[in-house]
């Protein structure tokens, strides 16, 4: 029988039992439905955590330390080494201090950055009011809410454009505080404030505390040209005796994490597919007994056993592929619905809406060639002892 016969009749003995192939489809789509649901959400929250942790441009940006050792101190030569290196793009240094912000007789502990201006670019820094725009050589700077909360500085209006006495303090290389210094001290404009209101920062021009300390940085950021290749970047890095950091790290841990997560929420769902696998075991068997004398005329007129046993294989196929289709696509509505009805809650008490499913293609075709292999797989027993029905005693079963 050639092949398009094969799926015609099969076609056909499926639509004479309308009720039985709904009811054995509706198990497939309920257990792939079920899948598609709980995976996305596990994709959904993977894909949602990660954009919470970096954009695709910090997954690019390596951060260097000083080592242990005393020759590993981050000097302008290092950092010339650095930019040398093959795939790096971008080479940004970094100097911190603890400081002190001054207004009047009040005063507010932080922690001050000089920072180059190409450094927003690599950290992905929201400025939340006024300008990200730092000059190379103004006395300007960016500060955190938290920074000025002990200056009773909290309207953004009050504080952008106002003149602040920053006092840096130096230690000392036992980690004493070195004596206060003229220099130590440094009016800045702040030009932008960010809303963070936990963690005490500013950021102010690298070229303005260069001279504190001589050229010995804190930190180093480090674009890599190609997301690929952070790896290979970090390895030579390293391989100097400098520590090396990345938010890839943390987006790894995350997906290591995900992969159990969306693992366990796919194992409920292919319990009610195991169930749905035993329903297209018992419609086929339940199938061949009623067909039985039909098997017998098919073998009479010079039907092969490789023709039964392809056209009740066929049925079983045809069940798991249109169950997986639906399965995806009630998965999926289902899924958009849920998140709706989350995002509309969440809008009305002015809160933040979110994707929380995600469907990738890959996911739909893999499941639904899963489904497609399930039923068939769950077929093949009742096809081959429908093939190796004696064709006299078909005819004569009743």
């Amino acid at each position: 029988m050639r092949l398009i016969d094969i799926f015609s009749m099969a076609m056909g003995n499926l639509r004479r039992n309308r009720m039985r192939t709904a009811l054995t489809v509706t198990g497939v789509v309920v257990g792939i439905g079920a899948i598609v649901f709980l995976v996305s959400l596990g994709f959904g929250l993977q894909e949602l955590m990660v954009s919470k942790v970096a954009n695709l441009d910090a997954l690019t940006v390596v951060t260097v330390r000083p080592g242990s050792k005393d020759d590993t101190d981050i000097t302008a030569e290092i950092v010339e080494r650095f930019k040398s290196f093959e795939n790096v793009q971008e080479v940004s240094p970094i100097l911190s201090y603890p400081a002190q912000i001054t207004d009047g007789e009040v005063s507010s502990e932080t922690v001050v950055y000089g920072v180059e201006p190409r450094l927003f670019g690599l950290e992905d820094i929201s400025v939340n009011y006024g300008s990200s725009e730092i000059s190379e050589n103004s006395r300007e700077a960016i500060v955190s809410v938290a920074s000025l909360k002990d200056l009773n500085l909290t309207n953004p209006d009050q504080v952008i454009g106002k003149e602040l006495e920053f006092k840096i303090v130096e230690l000392d290389a036992t980690g004493n505080i070195k004596e206060e210094d003229e220099e130590n001290i440094i009016v800045f404009k702040i030009i932008g404030l960010t809303s963070e209101e936990k963690t005490k920062y500013a950021y102010v021009p690298l070229s303005i505390i260069k001279n504190l300390d001589g050229e010995r940085y804190s930190s180093v950021k480090v674009r890599v040209a190609d997301r690929k290749q952070v790896a290979n970047v970090r390895k030579t890095i390293e391989s100097m005796g400098f520590p090396t950091t990345s938010i890839k790290d943390t987006v790894d841990q995350i997906d290591q994490a995900f992969v159990i997560v969306k693992t366990v929420l796919g194992g409920f769902g292919m319990i009610a597919l195991f169930v749905a696998a035993i329903g297209i075991f018992n419609t086929m068997t339940i199938s061949l007994l009623e067909r039985t004398h039909e098997i017998g005329i098919m073998k009479a007129i010079g039907g092969r056993n490789r023709d039964v046993a392809l056209v009740f294989t066929a049925e079983a196929a045809m069940i798991g592929f249109l169950g997986g289709a639906l399965g995806v696509f009630s998965g999926w509505i289902l899924g958009v619905a849920i998140e709706g009805l989350i995002n509309f809650i969440a809008t009305s008490v002015n809160g933040e809406a979110n994707s929380y499913f995600s469907v990738p293609v890959y996911f739909v075709l893999g499941v639904v060639g899963f489904s497609f292999a399930v039923s068939t797989f769950a077929g093949i027993w009742p096809a081959r002892r429908a093939a190796r029905l004696n064709p006299l005693e078909a005819l004569r079963y009743e």
